[in-house]
């Protein structure tokens, strides 16, 4: 069995395959029938970069990132991201409807994480966090 990682992984389909689909997301905010929104190798490893470049300035190496967004392609990114820049990815869900919610506050003050990712359109409600 071969011991390969997300992230090399992430890097050979990049090289190997750069213009396939990498990921779909079907976004049924927008429209009822759903709109594909997808991502080819070579942008999500360049967007996972960028993403790892940034969290390089914030904390160092095992520190925790919180990913608070909505289900889409960013979330991905937002992930992938936080394990290129060598941080412990901690996924959590944006509470619905901006409610404050029990388990995400429970997770923010256990965790400790010294960066938040989140999106502009749910950056309001993780604020009041």
């Amino acid at each position: 069995m071969v011991d390969t990682s997300l992230l090399d992984l992430l890097c050979e389909r990049a090289s190997l395959q750069p213009d396939d689909t990498a990921y779909t997301f079907i976004n049924y905010d927008q429209d009822w029938a759903g709109v594909a929104e997808s991502l080819t190798w070579s942008q999500l490893y360049r967007r996972t970069l960028k993403v790892a470049e940034a969290l390089r300035r914030y904390g160092s190496t095992g520190d925790r990132a919180v990913i608070l967004a909505p289900q889409g392609l960013e979330y991905i990114v937002a992930f992938l991201g936080a394990l290129q820049a060598g941080r412990i990815a901690v996924p959590l869900a944006v509470p619905l409807g901006g409610v404050s919610d029990e388990r995400v506050s429970s997770v923010l003050g256990d965790a400790l994480p010294t960066v938040i990712l989140t999106t502009s359109s749910v950056s309001a409600t993780v604020a009041r966090m």
